[in-house]
């Protein structure tokens, strides 16, 4: 097998990887600001250690 790889075809990947990322971002902004602040992510679900 012979891939003969362009310079189009690695722009095509870069911009799908950057498009997806962004697009993940937008999606679930609250949790990435989130984690921007270190705020705690899920506060509903804490566990108790019980001895």
């Amino acid at each position: 097998m012979n891939f003969n790889l362009k310079s189009r075809d690695l722009k095509f990947f870069i911009l799908g990887v950057l498009a997806a990322f962004i697009f993940v971002i937008v999606y679930d902004w609250d949790d990435f600001e989130r984690g921007l602040t270190g705020e705690p992510g899920n506060i509903s679900s804490q566990t108790e250690m019980v001895k």
